[in-house]
């Protein structure tokens, strides 16, 4: 990049004309940093020729900034943006609107090229603005085009029962630690997140109470669990109450329960309707096929978060989307060991972690190679066995994309059967089991 005076200018202290006279040729190519309260603006025309940096306030000078643009000579306006956080979004949305182009570039090239553009190892946001479009001229942006209706809809959702997620887990935990003081034998008999212990927990809201009103806490078990709760297990939570060592709860203790226990029983129930929700909104037949392989709210969050598995031609494209291809740093006789790049969204690739790890319980053959895995690298005690996981989350990921070009998922196709048969006889049964 050539010597640059980084100097911006607000948008109203200069005159379209001074820059229609710097401009040449019929696009205006525009590298924005963005933030939350100021916003600059690199101009240049498609020979190369710089006209300054603008900046102005956001969001109440945006509009002024859009329609300055506009005003200008070139007819068509290309925008360079990056995509971290939401502080961009109204501008680039009003571009949308305008009929500029926008393309996007990956925030981590814009600080790796800090020191190449200039020779001076500093960021700030008028040079960054300048690296946007100089980084962009030379071909490493891609079209940055808006999201469709109906995916803006499914990414909503996500957002919320992530969030309820998020608030469901962290209500168990505090359930857990009361009922650890309170009721700890209930823990070992049944799971905190199961309806019908939250609605006891609400309605009685501890082992004494449970005790004094036996019959009554039988009688609601039995309409809450309907018929596929059994009476072996109504019989472990009145023995756990029973026989408990928990503190003795004094009045406002059982009050500050029982609250707890229906705001976890309401943060349940609220998943449960989203989770209905987003089955009812997912139209798209990719996203429900990949959905009956890993769950449907993961799907939709890979769909929203890096589009459609079908736009990327190669499956090492997917991979590399989900930030899951393997770097290196090597130097003479140095080498480190290899580590995942985590570009990409971390949303997606910690859905997928997941995921894998369900199917690694789930699944003979991902459950076999797992642990040859982790036998080569040094046994149950030694190894990472997060290595062995995020090999199998690459192998997951094979799979699902042809299972979005109407492929049906078999986990044979990801492995040498054979050769795992040889390594791990005691699996051989069950793996038989997965062919037939």
């Amino acid at each position: 990049m050539k010597a640059v005076n980084y100097s911006s200018v607000h948008v109203n202290s200069v005159s379209q004309r001074e820059i229609d006279s710097q401009l040449r040729g019929d696009t205006l190519i525009m590298g924005l940093d963005v933030a939350k309260k100021k916003e600059y603006a690199a101009l240049e025309d498609e020979t190369g020729k710089s006209a300054g940096v603008i900046r102005w306030k956001h969001p109440r000078e945006t509009r002024e900034f859009a329609d300055y643009v506009d005003g200008l000579r070139p007819s068509r306006v290309r925008m360079v943006m990056e995509p971290t956080g939401s502080y961009g979004d109204p501008l680039r949305h009003l571009a949308y609107d305008r009929g500029w182009e926008v393309w996007k570039m990956a925030a981590k090239r814009v600080g790796d090229a800090k020191e190449i553009a200039d020779g001076v190892p500093s960021i700030h946001d008028s040079k960054a603005a300048h690296i946007l479009v100089w980084l962009h001229k030379q071909g490493l942006t891609e079209r940055w085009e808006p999201k469709a209706v109906s995916r803006r809809k499914v990414g909503t959702l996500i957002r919320q029962l992530s969030r309820l997620q998020e608030n469901w887990g962290r209500h168990l935990g505090y359930l857990e630690a009361e009922m650890a003081r309170y009721w700890p034998e209930i823990l070992q008999a049944w799971e905190l997140k199961r309806a019908t212990l939250l609605g006891i927990l609400v309605n009685f809201g501890g082992p004494e109470k449970i005790v004094e009103d036996e019959e009554e806490v039988r009688t609601y078990m039995r309409k809450k669990g309907g018929p596929f709760l059994k009476k072996k297990r109504i019989n472990e939570v009145i023995k756990a109450a029973q026989s408990s060592l928990g503190v003795t709860m004094l009045k406002s203790e059982r009050v500050s329960l029982k609250n707890l226990a229906e705001h976890a029983d309401r943060l349940r129930r609220d998943r449960k309707k989203f989770k209905q929700k987003l089955d009812r909104t997912i139209e798209k037949e990719e996203v429900r096929r990949i959905g009956e392989e890993v769950g449907l709210p993961t799907a939709a969050l890979f769909w929203d978060k890096l589009g459609s598995f079908r736009d990327y031609e190669k499956v090492d494209q997917l991979i590399k989307a989900f930030g899951l291809n393997l770097k290196e740093k090597s130097s003479g006789t140095y080498n480190s060991p290899l580590h995942i790049t985590k570009r990409g969204p971390s949303e997606a690739r910690s859905s997928l972690y997941l995921a894998t790890c369900r199917k690694i319980n789930t699944d003979p053959l991902f459950q076999a190679w797992h642990r040859n895995k982790v036998a080569r690298d040094g046994g149950e005690d030694n190894a990472n066995k997060n290595v062995s996981v995020i090999a199998l989350m690459r192998k997951y990921l094979k799979g699902l994309w042809h299972v979005a070009r109407g492929k049906e998922f078999d986990s044979t196709l990801l492995f040498d059967v054979e050769k795992l048969k040889d390594q791990r006889p005691m699996v051989t049964a069950n793996m038989n089991q997965v062919k037939s």
